[in-house]
């Protein structure tokens, strides 16, 4: 699939602040260096994805969370979308094809084969407090709705001062606690789910990290973005 990166957009001040605007999707490696929190990835996606999501009534897109070795991605991605009714159409192919490739690229970052896949529908307030996830790192997508909201630790009425958010279709590459590189001596960057108005349609998220393999223990934490 061909996507062109979008102009770079660092409302909090770059690096500086612990966010990195990634021309291509190799420079999402950089999660890894000392001081980076954030690697968000802006991309233009074809018109008919949007049009296809856009059209589809609340309740319809897959909600669901798989562990899966990199190439049974699109299998169980595949089998999802049937699950919920979605049968093939150029906007599934589409989606799909996207999933499967934020897949591959998350798996070459974190050198991991298997992974942890959630598809979220999102109708309330998620995961409001802003917060640092429990894992070593999780990419982000919004397919449909606000994306995720980032920022430093504050002291407004929430406890942070908001610094951007991640638009729609863009890929944003969170820093955990786990990570080892993690910055110990700055505030490190917070992020939190958008507020859901009433009336809103619901918001379509995917969510990736690093899994185990079913023979082994312990799992990341999961929380919704």
């Amino acid at each position: 699939m061909t996507m062109q990166a979008l102009s770079s957009r660092t409302p909090l001040g770059g690096t500086e602040d612990g966010v990195v605007a990634a021309a291509t999707p190799d420079e999402l490696s950089r999660i890894h260096d000392a001081g980076v929190d954030l690697v968000r990835w802006g991309r233009s996606m074809p018109g008919a994805l949007a049009s296809w999501l856009d059209g589809l009534p609340d309740g319809r897109l897959p909600h669901v969370r798989f562990s899966a070795p990199l190439g049974a991605v699109e299998r169980a991605a595949i089998a999802a979308f049937d699950s919920a009714g979605l049968g093939p159409c150029v906007g599934r192919h589409l989606l799909i094809g996207d999933i499967v490739l934020l897949a591959m690229l998350y798996s070459h970052v974190e050198q991991s084969e298997w992974l942890s896949v959630r598809l979220d529908r999102i109708d309330h307030d998620a995961c409001r407090k802003p917060h640092i996830d429990r894992v070593t790192t999780r990419l982000l997508c919004t397919y449909r709705g606000d994306g995720t909201e980032f920022g430093l630790p504050g002291h407004d009425d929430v406890g942070w001062r908001r610094g951007g958010s991640l638009g729609r279709f863009e890929v944003g590459l969170v820093k955990g606690l786990l990570h080892p590189a993690r910055r110990l001596a700055a505030p490190a960057l917070l992020h939190r789910s958008p507020r859901f108005q009433p009336g809103s349609r619901e918001r379509f998220l995917l969510c990736i990290g690093a899994a185990h393999a079913p023979s082994a223990e312990g799992r990341n934490s999961e929380t919704l973005h």
